[in-house]
This record gives C-alpha cells, structure tokens and sequence, in this order.
C-alpha cells in the first residue's frame, strides 16, 4: 500500500457538470460551488476524489464518505449543514465509484477500508485531530472497521453497523438460505472471473434504499447518472458478503459510537441494527428515526439527520485541533 497527499487541484471537481444540479434548487447549487474545493488522494493505486468545505478559522473536521449507490456530490444536503454549524467536511468517493479512479464499481471492503484510512490521514494532516467519522450506509461500517479505538478519532456516527460477512449485513437480499447460496455461487464468481460485473439492481432495489417524498424524481435522476452506481463488479458483491472480523470487536471499542437507526428501514431493520448497537462495549447512543427509510433526497430528512450527528459529535468536542509537527 502506498499513500501520497494532495499534489493538484482538479479544475473544478465536476461542478459544471449539470446532471447533479438536478437533485438541488439553484440557491443549494450556488452554495455548494461557493463552500467547496476539490483535490486527489492516492489509496493504494487509485486517485480518490475528495470534496473539501474549508472553514477559515481552526474547526473541527468530520470525514465521510458514502453509500454504494450513490456519491458524494449526492449528499450535499447532508455535507452542508456540518459546514454551517462550523465543521471543516472531507468528504471522499470510494475507489471505483462516484469520480474517483479504480476499476468501476470494483470496490472491495477491504479496498473501502484503506480509503477510510487513507482519507483519515490526509484530513489529520490538513486539518489536524481529533477527527470525527461519519458513514451513512456501508460506509458506516467500513468506516468503523478503520477508525474504532484510533487516537486520532473522537467520535463516529453511522447508520448501521454489522460485522462483514454477517447474514444481517445484507438483510435485504432475502432469508439465510438465500444469503448462505448466493455467498456460495459469489465466492465461485469471484475466484474465476472477478471483474464479470451483475446489474445492481438484482443485489438492491432503488426504492427500497430511498422512501421519502419526491424520492422517485431523484431515483429516475440516479438511474441515468453515469457516476451512480449501474454495475457491480463480482469480486465488490462478494466482499460485502464474505466473513471479515472487524480488528475492534464491537465489545471492545472505546470510541463513542452513535447509531442512527430508521424504524422503516428495508435495507438494515431496525432489529439489526439494534443488535449491533447493543453488542458495543464504549460510550454509545441509539437514535431512532421514526417511520424514516434507509435513506431519502429529501432536504428536511438530510438536515434532520444531520442535526443529531451534529449534537453527537459537539457533545465529544475535544480541545482545539493538533496538526502533526513531523
């Protein structure tokens, strides 16, 4: 593994591209093109598209990323009020995803988790730490899988949390039976022919990930997005599904830990995510949002979710921010 920080600005990061104005209203468009900058970490081999909202005095920084099926130049609505409340956001797409290099939709696990560390790094360097993490999906849990008991980390919030290669990690895909044959014929798929890639519709539905109002303009948007994601490579659908231990067993992790669990969530129930909450050893809190999907376009939904990882993250504030001197 080889990692580098920054050495260029991209020439505007994709901003001028007009299919994802379409998700915002013009003023929302503006701030974003105002707030933010662009630039490239190198994870491994492959150049992650990172997005930068820079405070001009010393803040504290909130890293994220993003769900599978979309990017994050999806999630602006949820990156926007960090920035106002006087958060610094780093924000970066996961290899092979969204605007970052790699092969498309190639993504593996163990890929996301260095991503995770590597982006952690650059921000840590940039920014200073204590860091915060902030992961919505899948993301969540690989961000947990780099981050839980690092010293450079003071809080994470994420919106599920399971070990990979649990049956409740892809809840959505039907019974155990199913899940336990469907890993089975993946892990043959993936050993002869690893980049043969499957539509992403057979492993998920659109609308069983976003359920609030007005959602369907935004799924028909998402459909004819070239950036989103239409494929999935087989080695990145079977490392969702293959048993991968966390290196902090949940019991033992001394990082705060907030968990945001949606009531009408089809994706991850609310029963599992219940249970991986539970099984945490730290200081942790348990939201539930209230008849909520996995997730919604939806600006109040993003700025409702937005507020409580807010408090959380305020309420585990440390001291001014530390940059490196080496």
């Amino acid at each position: 593994m080889t990692m580098s920080l920054p050495t260029r600005q991209a020439a505007d990061g994709g901003l001028a591209a007009e299919h994802w104005h379409g998700h915002y209203t013009p003023q929302e468009v503006a701030e974003i093109v105002a707030a933010t900058t662009t630039t490239t970490v190198v994870s491994g081999q492959v150049p992650l598209h990172v997005r930068v909202y820079r405070q001009t005095f010393d803040a504290p920084t909130v890293v994220m990323a993003h769900g599978l099926v979309v990017y994050g130049q999806l999630l602006a609505r949820l990156q926007l009020p960090f920035y106002r409340a006087g958060f610094n956001v780093v924000q970066f797409d996961l290899p092979g995803l969204g605007q970052s290099g790699g092969a498309r939709a190639g993504c593996t696990t163990a890929e996301g988790i260095q991503a995770w560390r590597d982006t952690l790094a650059f921000a840590a360097e940039e920014f200073g730490t204590p860091l915060y993490v902030m992961g919505v999906g899948e993301d969540g849990v690989t961000g947990y899988y780099a981050a839980a008991n690092q010293p450079g980390v003071a809080a994470i919030s994420t919106h599920t949390l399971y070990e990979h290669g649990e049956p409740d990690g892809v809840a959505w895909f039907g019974p155990k039976w199913l899940i336990r044959l469907a890993a089975w014929c993946l892990a043959i798929g993936a050993t002869v022919a690893p980049t043969a890639s499957i539509r992403a519709s057979r492993l998920v539905s659109y609308r069983d990930i976003f359920g609030g109002p007005g959602d369907d303009e935004h799924i028909a948007r998402l459909a004819g997005d070239p950036l989103a994601l239409g494929r999935a490579q087989l080695r990145m659908a079977y490392s969702l599904i293959r048993r991968q231990r966390p290196p902090v067993p949940f019991e033992q992790c001394r990082t705060p830990i907030q968990v945001i669990a949606s009531t009408a969530n089809r994706i991850w129930p609310f029963e599992v995510v219940r249970r991986g909450y539970e099984r945490l050893g730290g200081p942790k809190e348990l939201v539930r949002l209230e008849g909520r999907p996995q997730w919604s376009f939806d600006r109040d939904f993003q700025e409702l979710y937005a507020g409580h990882v807010i408090r959380w993250f305020c309420a585990h504030r440390a001291a001014n921010p530390v940059r490196s001197t080496s």
